[in-house]
């Protein structure tokens, strides 16, 4: 016999990224729900997804797995058949396999993008940043989020409803759109059989362009730009140099980092047809929106011949909060109760949730 359910009930959900892990409780409110606690993980620090988990209900004091009502986990692979294996990590994750183990009656897993898309009907303008203003009408929206890798989803709108899908499409074939992108191309193939968009909008994609830029145009590379990579990661450190134009490469690499982005995110648009708008969001965009903010990529999204101004007039915001797919994972834990099934989650209450602009 099933535990007996209470409207009000206690939620775990959690974000599962290829480097991080947020996890949070979370208490159903009215027509909102309440964050009561989070914390955040380095993955490199766990061999298993099941220790992170019992690490953090360790340490949530009064609350037990038993008195958890549902959980739900966005984690950034395919999830098939309640099962998925990290793309970047390698860990395996399985819904029954954690009911079991915690003893939670209901556990979801969802798609870190669908997490993330569940996530952005909670947050508050605040939590976003414009790149474009467009025109806001009801229809489909779009979310592509670039960070340990590359992600992609739609959210459907059907009436007043939006429902977000997952897809794969980080991983679709790289489509060069200059002769500078066709040797990009031929660089990554170069280095793997697929170039994926992903092999250059993700982090590793952005040292990868770098990499690239830096053996077109020969020459060494600036010692201190190689002790630092060492110690703080290509990444970070290429997109701090471009931002402060301390070394030309990294400008470079930064700009047709954008630029790619900007195509994509206008492909997916169409794809899409997201005159609801579209979600940037991952790590990287928040990091470096003077960048964004150049217009690289509002004209690269644009740039699609006979439909520019159609891409024009579609909204196209930065996500700033960096808690948006651990919120969403939570609305979708709500959608597995009973009473979350009978009311819309339109809030999240509570400590910290709000993202600094």
């Amino acid at each position: 016999m099933g535990r007996q359910r209470k409207a009000g009930g206690t939620l775990l959900a959690g974000d599962v990224g290829g480097t991080k892990t947020f996890m949070g409780l979370f208490r159903l409110a009215g027509e909102g729900l309440e964050l009561l606690r989070s914390e955040s993980y380095e993955n490199k620090m766990f061999g298993d997804f099941e220790t992170v988990v019992a690490g953090f209900l360790g340490k949530s004091g009064p609350v037990s797995p038993a008195s958890i009502e549902a959980a739900s986990f966005g984690i950034a692979c395919p999830v098939v058949e309640n099962r998925g294996t990290l793309t970047n990590l390698h860990w395996v994750i399985d819904s029954f396999d954690l009911a079991g183990r915690f003893g939670i009656e209901k556990v979801g897993l969802i798609n870190d993008l669908v997490a993330t898309a569940w996530g952005t009907g909670v947050l508050s303008e605040d939590d976003f940043h414009t790149l474009q203003a467009g025109v806001a009408r009801p229809g489909n929206s779009a979310l592509i989020a670039a960070g340990t890798g590359l992600g992609e989803a739609t959210i459907f709108r059907d009436g007043q409803y939006c429902v977000p899908s997952a897809s794969e499409g980080g991983h679709a074939d790289f489509a060069p759109r200059t002769t500078v992108e066709i040797e990009l191309l031929e660089y990554l193939i170069g280095l793997w059989d697929h170039a994926s968009y992903e092999r250059a909008l993700s982090g590793p994609g952005l040292v990868n362009i770098y990499n690239f830029l830096k053996s077109r145009r020969g020459g060494s590379e600036p010692e201190r730009l190689s002790g630092r990579m060492r110690e703080e990661g290509g990444a970070q450190v290429i997109s701090e140099e471009a931002l402060s134009g301390g070394d030309k490469n990294c400008v470079d690499a930064l700009d047709l980092f954008i630029s790619i982005y900007g195509a994509e995110a206008g492909n997916l648009a169409l794809r899409s047809m997201a005159t609801g708008g579209v979600y940037v969001g991952g790590g990287i965009a928040p990091k470096v929106l003077p960048a964004l903010d150049r217009g690289s990529f509002i004209k690269s999204f644009r740039q699609k011949g006979r439909f520019e101004g159609l891409l024009s007039e579609i909204p196209v915001k930065v996500i700033l909060n960096e808690k948006t797919a651990l919120f969403g994972a939570a609305v979708y834990a709500s959608r597995l109760t009973r009473s979350g099934l009978e009311t819309a989650v339109k809030s999240i209450h509570g400590p910290g949730v709000r993202a600094s602009a």
